[in-house]
């Protein structure tokens, strides 16, 4: 398991995430997520569109994957910085 920050395109923090197995990040499952600076840790619903808190860009869509909430990335929208 890595330990990722992700920011938006625009430099902002968003969150910070325990990435499991190897590729790229194309999803986010809520429960692996803390630091949380947008508030996606507690949406409540799905089709919930995230935006960045500092330029309002879209960072993705909350929906449930494997039975469990997720948010899918806009994968031109976030960055990802490895922390070890």
């Amino acid at each position: 398991m890595s330990a990722l920050t992700v920011r938006c395109s625009c430099g902002a923090k968003l969150f910070c995430y325990n990435k499991r197995g190897t590729g790229r990040l194309v999803k986010c499952f809520l429960d692996q997520i803390h630091d949380d600076a947008v508030g996606v840790s507690d949406a409540k619903e799905c089709y919930v569109a995230v935006r960045c808190h500092a330029c309002g860009g879209r960072i993705g869509t909350v929906y449930i994957i494997k039975g469990k909430p997720a948010l899918k990335l806009n994968q031109g929208q976030v960055r990802q910085i490895y922390i070890k």
